[in-house]
């Protein structure tokens, strides 16, 4: 088991509360005792009664107000799991030690911290807002948790049981051992689910806790136990915890050993939500690794090993002039040295070279480079040509016959602007934000569609495509348990008064359109990947609420002009159409994607990009998606400022090719100002 999936399980046991249920009669309770059983105790009739009991036997109402706060501390002991073995991070495979240590207050406050092995997490609750910090991320109660972190800071939590809302309800009695013990459900809200007090009839004292949730292998139950009570103050404490939580087959035991209770003054700060520390920027090892290999490049400039370490080493960092470079000075020790073609070749295809790629590819392969390798690079120049019968055929010699399968779909006539229409189009636009969403016809068929980089082709949902008469020529499924996929050629694309014919797409279903859209989008039908329009210039601008293209050739040149005059940020296309940008999160360098189909947040980035811009983690949510403010983010000249951007939902940091992935730019960051896409020249222009 991962580290952090470790931890969770950790503090799965730690929480001293509920688990999860899905209906308030999940409990299973033991057959009735007899009454007669519990020494000279009779049966109580109410829940109220073994209540009151229970204050009695912890030393009377008087003694216990008298209480104003307590500190608790523990060791803690996870004991060693049944068949795990030695080296399984899932379990564990001996007895481990920690330490424990909870304080809460008559008022209802709470702090507790938990320590095993490198793993340090505190728990609070301020009478208000409850929280947890843990490896370095603050996590703030939702609403129903909130309603748990207070029953868990109550002290005295026999008291005020009424006045806090709770319904406690009489159950009938069980026999546990020579214990007879009379129970109590206790639900502290509609939201959250109850779980079962059990207490000793013969000492009035709690004996254990059950809750449970699921059924077969699924399901969960958690049993703490409590023993040993010792007096402390006049009032009785348990010394001896005992944690039983099991999953279906798997049971995992804790015990907490109490070594010190104290009822003087608390440190009251505790309580509250702590301050997270800035934490400082982490060192780029990627640009670390790449000083180090052009350091050594330079001091051996005819060793041929050290030349194309370099180059590998650029290539890796998103530096593909720097690669391209390097890789042509090695070919200058060595014309012949396979892996400096390839990286060139690469290099040459991402900008866009694709003549001067064909033929370093060719020598590639002489030079004894896989040929399935250079058979994927020589797909990416067919895509670029849109070449679909030699694509086909070379994702097929690769293995890729799905997406072989795909392109051999557009195989016919060539994709086509019908007439001469003004150079300049005008797309309806329906809303600009948080998506752009535009009108068009599909076979003379109205609906709407996003406008989105992340996709390659127009993409239809397929309630609108049977509706619009679209023929699916065939078929695939996305992964193994992925959404099924329909090709087709529509035979006509309006965008406003632009008619395109013979135009690629893809056919999806209503579900994933949907998902895409979100609840701001309606009911939209399509997806309009631009790069299919990868033959137009392409304008972007959110604030005006517009989206243009101009058409293109030479009559039209007069309207690029103006269009192409600001600061230009150039970009890489890979594989099928990801377009990404060098940009600088604070001043941290780094490679983006950019999307405008993300929904939700400006930008997202990695956790290690993150780290490198010494951006910590925001104070997270379970019902919230976290976000963390990014106060100034660069591309190229353009400088964005107070961007929202979601953390830990983007966790790629390398491409299918081997190079560095940081994160994604999303419409929220890109269209604060006007900008052109121009494909041909692979620029991004912001205007001025």
């Amino acid at each position: 088991m991962p580290k952090l999936l470790r931890d969770r399980w950790l503090l799965w046991f730690l929480r001293a509360s509920l688990l999860p249920c899905s209906a308030a009669g999940c409990l299973r309770i033991p057959d009735d005792v007899n009454e007669a059983d519990g020494g000279n105790a009779s049966a109580p009739s109410t829940a109220a009664e073994v209540l009151g009991r229970h204050v009695k036997a912890l030393g009377g109402e008087e003694k216990l107000r008298e209480i104003k706060q307590r500190t608790v501390e523990a060791r803690m002991v996870f004991l060693a799991e049944e068949g795990c073995e030695e080296g399984d991070e899932s379990c564990f495979a001996k007895d481990e030690t920690g330490t424990f240590m909870l304080q809460s207050t008559a008022d209802g406050r709470l702090y507790r911290r938990t320590v095993l092995r490198d793993l340090v997490e505190e728990r609070g609750y301020d009478g208000k807002v409850g929280w947890s910090l843990g490896g370095g991320v603050l996590r703030i109660d939702t609403k129903d948790e909130a309603v748990i972190s207070r029953e868990d800071a109550q002290l005295h939590w026999y008291f005020g049981v009424a006045d806090r809302g709770i319904e406690t309800t009489l159950v009938p009695a069980r026999k546990e051992g020579t214990q007879v013990l009379d129970g109590l459900t206790w639900r502290v809200s509609p939201n959250v689910p109850a779980k079962t007090f059990w207490f000793d009839r013969a000492t009035g004292l709690l004996a254990m806790e059950v809750a449970e949730e699921g059924e077969g292998e699924q399901a969960q139950r958690q049993t703490i136990t409590y023993e040993d009570y010792k007096e402390v103050d006049g009032v009785l404490v348990p010394f001896k915890v005992r944690v039983v939580s099991k999953t279906g087959p798997r049971e995992q035991v804790v015990e907490f050993v109490t070594q010190r209770v104290a009822h003087g003054p608390v440190d009251a700060t505790r309580f509250g939500v702590p301050t997270i520390e800035t934490p400082k920027p982490v060192a780029d090892v990627v640009l670390s690794e790449l000083a180090t290999a052009k350091a050594a490049a330079k001091a051996a400039p005819r060793d041929v090993g050290a030349q194309v370490a370099y180059a590998r080493a650029a290539f890796a960092a998103a530096h593909f002039d720097e690669a391209a470079t390097a890789a042509q000075a090695t070919l200058a020790v060595d014309a012949r040295e396979p892996e400096a073609l390839f990286i060139l070749a690469r290099v040459q295809i991402l900008q866009g070279q694709l003549g001067p790629a064909a033929k370093v590819l060719a020598r590639a392969k002489k030079a004894g480079v896989r040929p399935d390798h250079v058979a994927r690079q020589e797909a990416w120049i067919h895509l670029r040509k849109r070449e679909f019968g030699k694509l086909a055929k070379a994702l097929d010699s690769v293995g890729a016959t799905v997406m072989a399968g795909r392109y051999r779909s557009f195989v016919g006539k060539p994709m086509s602007v019908v007439g001469e229409p003004a150079c300049v189009q005008s797309v309806p636009v329906v809303s600009a934000t948080p998506l752009m969403i535009v009108k068009l016809e599909i076979n003379g068929k109205p609906t709407t569609a996003i406008v989105d980089t992340g996709a390659h082709e127009l993409i239809v949902a397929k309630k609108f495509a049977d509706s619009a008469g679209i023929t699916v020529r065939s078929k695939s499924q996305l992964g193994e348990q992925g959404p099924e996929v329909g090709y087709a050629q529509l035979d006509k694309l309006a965008l406003g008064s632009l008619q395109i014919a013979n135009v690629p797409v893809s056919v999806f279903d209503d579900a994933t359109i949907t998902e895409m859209a979100g609840t701001d989008g309606g009911e939209v039908g399509a997806v309009l990947g631009l790069y299919a329009l990868a033959d137009f210039l392409v304008t972007i601008d959110v604030p005006a609420k517009k989206f243009e293209l101009v058409v293109p050739g030479k009559r039209c040149e007069k309207d690029r002009g103006p269009r192409l005059g600001g600061q230009s940020v150039p970009f890489v296309l890979h594989e099928t159409h990801y377009m990404y940008v060098l940009g600088r999160l604070a001043e941290a360098e780094g490679l983006y994607l950019v999307n405008t189909g993300m929904r939700g947040a400006d930008m997202t980035a990695t956790q290690t990009a993150y780290a490198h811009a010494g951006v910590g983690a925001p104070p997270i949510r379970s019902d919230e998606a976290p976000m963390v403010k990014v106060a100034k983010f660069a591309v190229g000249d353009v400088q964005l400022t107070n961007l929202v951007s979601a953390f830990g939902f983007f966790d790629q940091s390398q491409t299918q090719d081997g190079f560095r992935l940081d994160g994604m730019l999303g419409l929220g960051a890109l269209g604060r100002k006007r900008f052109t896409i121009d494909y041909q020249a692979q620029k991004i222009v912001f205007a001025k």
